[in-house]
């Protein structure tokens, strides 16, 4: 099952022994139309004569030649002589690679849509042709390991051998069968996805697709990218599009019955097409608002720059903000799968509260960024934009929640509080708990970042990562970047609960324990268990997390 390289094929096989790979004068089938012979390969050297003259000789070196039935047709057919896919050889230590003719494999050998096939791929194919492996126990079962080298080829220079196609297919034969128990999969055993059960199985590290057209599963690299109604999508290579339904239009395969407008794809039989009443391009009456398209209905449906400030825009919001409370400013990242859609919907649910922004951490879609306001205000507007969130907007592994805090709300000791709290190793679980993620990229522990660093930033003018769990260098307000966007309303609450009872927990005189006590998880959930009303869910969380069961 182990991948086997050219350097491990040559220890086995070596052209001057007769009995290896094929006796001279015959051929050896590897299959119907694929066959090795014994030959020699010429080679065009230009060298001096002792007269001093130049002139060009032959040399011919021993080799083995992967020849094909079909290919040499088409070109007898073309009046053309015949050739071979591959000629190599392995003798004393020479382990040359003499022509390999990648666009013919593709076509005449095993079947892959890899651009650059990997030469030791080929020997892998070529060594387990010649050798068959069993891949069963005598009850049937898969072998020991068979996992572990199955993960290993599909990562690997092997993964484009028809042997770790074939020991796939085993897999995924077994699986269909009730063979392989629901444990090994380590997830839900009533999950009806193959592609889910398959890439549990391969640890998620098979680099793997399901083809949706003929749901095949097969190796990345066996699939190429198409558009597809509007979505570009892995299908298997060598498919004809046209026999499953599809026209092309501008560089995107459609059905009969669909449209494309503006980059979206849409079924003509279910909407119904209109003009914008300002600009006049085409568009789909329900995502109009009052005659107008989503690029003419301004500021709050807009996708506003990167370094566009939202506060300059929408102001700050004092509606239901105590006196003393600070003003924070949120920023939720999310994946967009329909753009258009995403930013009527967002557009529609956070008017005047948030605008939306490009972010270059997002692969596709945007960033959300409010207007500084108060914890009740966030609480109640996003709250109610997460209730009704739709499919096509999503939280993903690259997407952040950040919140900025007014510096107004902390004093220098309550800010280095702050500062050691969401840097302390020994709080990393809890925080991550809470948190939804742990360190990334974009937001990481520092074990330099300390009580005394907000006072150091000021007093000194250092420098601080950006990146850390808090950023200390925006010159008004405190940057939390330790949460994983909120799938729903509760996820959002408790994680916002968490920054006002961290923000109230780091206030002067709040308690009679050591600084260093006060900035370690447990005398902030000591402190938190007598405010049970004002923090509820953040509690009801806390209390059923196994760090404090």
């Amino acid at each position: 099952m182990k991948q086997i390289s050219q350097y491990k094929f040559a220890q086995h096989y070596n052209y001057n022994n007769p009995n290896d790979i094929v006796e001279l004068g015959k051929k050896r089938y590897l299959t119907d139309d694929l066959y090795l012979i014994r030959s020699s390969h010429k080679v065009r050297n230009y060298s001096y004569r002792a007269d001093g003259t130049g002139g060009t000789e032959f040399k011919f070196y021993p080799c083995w030649k992967l020849m094909s039935h079909k290919y040499n047709q088409v070109r007898e057919q073309s009046g053309e002589y015949q050739m071979c896919i591959m000629a190599f050889s392995c003798q004393d230590g020479d382990r040359q690679v003499h022509l390999f003719r990648r666009e013919a494999f593709r076509e005449y050998g095993p079947q892959t849509a890899s651009r650059y096939l990997n030469v030791n791929g080929i020997f892998d194919w070529l060594y387990y042709t010649l050798n068959p492996i069993n891949f069963r126990h005598a009850n049937g079962n898969l072998k020991r390991g068979f996992r572990n080298h199955l993960i290993t080829r599909l990562n690997g220079f092997a993964k484009d051998s028809p042997i770790t196609i074939y020991m796939l297919e085993l897999l995924i034969s077994d699986i269909r069968l009730g063979k392989i128990k629901s444990s090994d999969y380590l997830i839900s055993p009533t999950t009806d996805s193959l592609i889910d059960k398959v890439n549990a199985y391969l640890l998620h590290n098979g680099n793997i697709r399901e083809c949706p057209l003929t749901h095949k599963i097969l190796p990345k690299s066996h699939m190429q990218y198409e558009r597809l109604s509007g979505l570009t999508v892995f299908i298997q290579h060598g498919l004809q599009l046209t026999d499953y339904g599809y026209h092309q239009e501008n560089g995107v395969w459609l059905k009969e019955n669909e449209i494309m407008i503006d980059g979206t794809c849409y079924d003509s039989n279910t909407v119904e097409i209109t003009k914008c009443d300002s600009c006049n391009t085409k568009c789909v009456e329900e995502e109009t608002r009052d005659g107008l398209c989503v690029e003419c209905l301004g500021r709050d449906y807009r996708i506003n720059n990167y370094s566009h400030r939202v506060e300059e825009s929408l102001g700050f919001d004092r509606r239901n903000k105590t006196k003393t409370e600070p003003y924070m400013g949120v920023e939720l990242e999310f994946q967009v799968d329909k753009h258009r859609q995403g930013r009527l919907y967002t557009g529609d649910k956070l008017q005047d509260h948030a605008l939306m922004k490009d972010d270059g951490s997002i692969r596709n879609g945007f960033e959300i960024v409010t207007r500084p306001s108060g914890y009740f205000q966030h609480i109640n507007k996003l709250g109610s934009f997460l209730d009704d969130l739709p499919e096509y907007i999503h939280p993903h592994t690259s997407c952040g929640m950040h919140v900025h805090i007014s510096r107004t709300a902390f004093t220098w000791l309550g800010a280095g509080k702050f500062t050691e709290f969401f840097n302390r190793l020994d709080n990393k679980q809890f925080i991550k708990a809470i948190a939804g993620r742990g360190s990334n990229n974009y937001s990481e522990q520092s074990v330099d970042m300390d009580i005394k660093s907000p006072y150091n930033v000021r007093a000194r003018d250092r420098y601080v990562p950006r990146y850390n769990f808090v950023n200390l260098n925006n010159s008004k307000t405190i940057e939390l970047r330790i949460f994983a966007t909120p799938a729903d309303r509760l996820e959002f609450e408790i994680r916002m609960q968490f920054v006002k009872a961290m923000v109230e927990y780091c206030k002067p005189a709040q308690h009679t324990v050591s600084l260093k006590e006060q900035t370690h998880y447990k005398s902030f959930v000591n402190w938190l268990a007598n405010t049970t009303k004002e923090f509820k869910q953040l509690n009801n969380f806390i209390k059923e997390s196994p760090l404090c069961v």
